[in-house]
Order: C-alpha cells, then sequence, then structure tokens
C-alpha cells in the first residue's frame, strides 16, 4: 500500500473513532519508509482534526488497573 493510501485510510479511522493508537501510527509508517517531517506533518493534521494519538488500548487498561490497585 502507498503511503498516501496508508495515511488516506489512517484518516478515515481516525476521524470515525477520534483517536489512533500509537502502534496503528508506528506500523503504519515504520521509521526507515517514511521522513520524520512527513509522520510529523500528519500528526499535526490528526491534531488539526481533532483526533488523539493515544497508547495502545491494553497499555492504557494495564496502567489503569495499576493506579487503582
Amino acid at each position: 500500500m502507498k503511503h498516501q493510501d496508508m495515511m488516506d485510510s489512517l484518516l478515515y479511522l481516525g476521524m470515525q473513532r477520534g483517536k489512533l493508537t500509537c502502534q496503528e501510527l508506528n506500523d503504519a509508517f515504520p521509521a526507515e519508509f517514511l521522513p520524520l517531517e512527513e509522520v510529523e506533518r500528519f500528526l499535526r493534521l490528526l491534531e488539526g482534526l481533532g483526533v488523539k494519538v493515544i497508547d495502545s488500548e491494553e497499555n492504557r487498561k494495564k496502567k489503569a488497573r495499576r493506579n487503582h490497585s
């Protein structure tokens, strides 16, 4: 899949859910294939659209459980 297609897919998913996980972004944009400037531009676009980038759902649940213990 081309980088632009991947970005479009992630934008759509993020706008539908209101969030994307860091893992989803890491999977889509391996550091060796996409310049950091493009990733930063994409993150600013997400922010401007109100899409949050969060830690993975599983990690968030683990942290929440630890904080309640």
